[in-house]
């Protein structure tokens, strides 16, 4: 039971993205995405080869690691480029996670995406 409920509270804390307020932004008005995505994953779903494209133009160095549903890390991807392509020969079908993090291992942004084969 306890793995259970700590599986489902690490997938509830992977697609969480982080709010602006921690940013030290202000928040948009109402009606308005209050969080510019950094990065964009497409074609989603995906069957052979998914794209993470940096959306901010900054020089910061990031990485990103993919867990699949059940949340066991399935690849780290260091160094991204402005649009970094990922074979899926060795995903299965189903439900990834992805968490976008920066060279010091800070969480920046984290979203999901579907193979479908």
């Amino acid at each position: 039971m306890l793995k259970n409920s700590t599986l489902i509270l690490f997938l509830m804390l992977c697609t969480m993205t982080i709010p602006a307020w921690s940013q030290g932004t202000k928040p948009a008005p109402e009606g308005t995405e209050s969080v510019s995505k950094v990065v964009k994953a497409y074609p989603n779903p995906a069957s052979t080869k998914i794209f993470f494209e940096i959306q901010r133009n900054n020089d910061k160095v990031y990485e990103i690691i993919v867990y699949n549903f059940l949340g066991k890390k399935v690849d780290h991807i260091k160094n991204l480029g402005f649009r970094t392509q990922v074979n899926l020969d060795n995903y299965y079908s189903g439900l990834y996670i992805f968490q976008l993090r920066e060279k010091d291992g800070t969480v920046v942004e984290s979203g999901k995406f579907n193979v479908v084969k």
